[in-house]
């Protein structure tokens, strides 16, 4: 594999009724403002913050534990099966 590729992106949909874990809240997606009455679509999302494909850092679980804006980009990518 090369830098530039082949790349699989593996990231989830967020949509209503997707998976999500224990105890999180379900996704919920509402118009907000329609192309009909607002020459516009505008949508509201509300969901937990471990919703769909995601990183935890360290610092989520480690007092002065790496944050995902200390660590290179570089290290999310690579061989995956």
């Amino acid at each position: 594999m090369t830098p530039e590729g082949p790349w699989l992106d593996v990231s989830l949909l967020i949509h209503p009724g997707m998976p999500v874990y224990p105890g999180d809240p379900a996704v919920e997606l509402a118009p907000v403002m329609t192309l009909d009455a607002d020459n516009v679509h505008v949508s509201r999302l509300a969901c937990g913050s471990h919703t769909g494909t995601h990183v935890d850092a360290p610092a989520h679980f480690v007092r002065g534990g790496q944050t995902l804006a200390e660590i290179p980009l570089g290290r999310w990518s690579g061989p995956c099966w």
